[in-house]
């Protein structure tokens, strides 16, 4: 069973900090948009769902790419 909230780890696509994100697997929003704790550079992010009710993955990457 899938929890509302999922925690992924991620490296920063800027900096290459490891990061977490928290993903809201309740709602319909698939792609976001966060800043980097470490360098402030902004991050997309978008939910990948298996379809298998496995954990989650997320997909990052620089935004403006």
């Amino acid at each position: 069973m899938t929890r509302p909230i999922e925690f992924v780890s991620y490296p920063c696509p800027w900096c290459g900090a490891p990061g977490e994100a928290s993903i809201d697997m309740v709602s319909g929003e698939r792609e976001w948009v966060e800043d980097c704790g470490v360098c402030c550079a902004p991050i997309v992010f978008r939910r990948v769902d298996s379809g298998d009710g496995e954990e989650p993955e997320i997909a990052v990457w620089r935004e403006g790419e």
